[in-house]
């Protein structure tokens, strides 16, 4: 049986929903190239200091050797796979699978980088990286040779279908819900060391990777009851 029919369908995870293999990453590409240096170098000084049996065949010989350890780190890392099932995921990485439960995660950062020519001219190129935290503490780090915009699309929609039910249930009883270094309550947004009341916050917007919190700022009272008036909001900015 192949392995891909092995993975069709998963005890516990149910049933296969994607598969993902590794790409030709910018990572990647470099681990060939210095494969192939190493090999053309070793190559060379092999064959010209076969005859006399010099420096130069003792120079080539671990050349070669190091080309041929870099290979064998690039099939094995070809070999990688994950998949994706309904439930969860399964990681196959250097001969280990790691199943993880989609209920067993707690968070999930994610990790991109887009490309500019002369640092202007934007690129179609762009990596992704994502990080996932379970409950025992764990992290598995899923990086640009298989992740992809589309994984991150599968990822964050399970997790939100997963997650949210029970994180809406606790906050309802008046709990503390932790997403990374954000913290959430019926008293407010906790990032860090700074908490804001509800009451202040005016917007949370996401963008670039960064939590944008506009804080509405007081600057008076009316004469008529305790009604707050507010002027043009700041911004803060969390990595």
């Amino acid at each position: 049986m192949s392995q891909r029919k092995q993975h069709l369908n998963h005890p516990v995870l149910g049933k296969l929903v994607k598969e993902f293999r590794p790409k030709i990453s910018r990572q990647l590409s470099k681990t060939i190239g210095a494969t192939l240096f190493f090999l053309l170098l070793g190559v060379v000084l092999f064959i010209d200091g076969l005859p006399q049996g010099s420096v130069r065949l003792i120079i080539g010989l671990g050349c070669l050797i190091v080309s041929s350890v870099l290979a064998y780190g690039i099939i094995d890392i070809l070999k990688d796979r994950l998949f994706v099932y309904e439930k969860g995921l399964a990681y196959q990485s250097s001969d280990k699978t790691r199943v993880i439960n989609f209920s067993d995660i707690v968070a999930l950062w994610q990790y991109s980088v887009k490309y500019y020519l002369y640092f202007v001219i934007p690129t179609a190129r762009t990596t992704y990286e994502y990080t996932i935290e379970t409950k025992d503490g764990k992290k598995i780090i899923i990086d640009e040779i298989i992740a992809n915009e589309e994984l991150g699309k599968y990822l964050n929609y399970e997790l939100f279908k997963h997650l949210m039910p029970s994180l809406k249930f606790n906050y309802a009883l008046g709990q503390e819900v932790v997403f990374g270094e954000i913290t959430i309550s019926k008293k407010g947004i906790k990032v860090k060391n700074v908490t804001l009341p509800w009451l202040d916050i005016k917007s949370i917007d996401i963008s670039a990777g960064k939590l944008y919190i506009s804080k509405k700022i007081v600057v008076g009272w009316t004469r008529i009851g305790m009604l707050r008036k507010y002027r043009q909001s700041t911004i803060y900015i969390f990595l």
